[in-house]
């Protein structure tokens, strides 16, 4: 694409900052966090009811459609 015009000084600095993105993206260079404890709580155990109300109007439209 440039041709002729890149120096090998060009080059060699190209190349040098290409070698730094790729070490960036592989994670070699970042500090690895250690990550969060999980949550060792036990949720609360929720009843619900049954939702019949939606299946009785559900059924009624299919009846008035029939």
């Amino acid at each position: 694409m440039l041709g002729d015009r890149i120096t090998n000084q060009d080059e060699e600095e190209v190349e040098e900052e290409l070698a730094a993105l790729e070490a960036e993206v592989a994670g070699r260079t970042q500090v690895q966090q250690p990550l969060p404890n999980v949550p060792d709580t036990q949720l609360p155990i929720r009843q619900t009811e049954p939702e019949t109300e939606p299946f009785r109007q559900a059924e009624q439209r299919q009846a008035m459609l029939a």
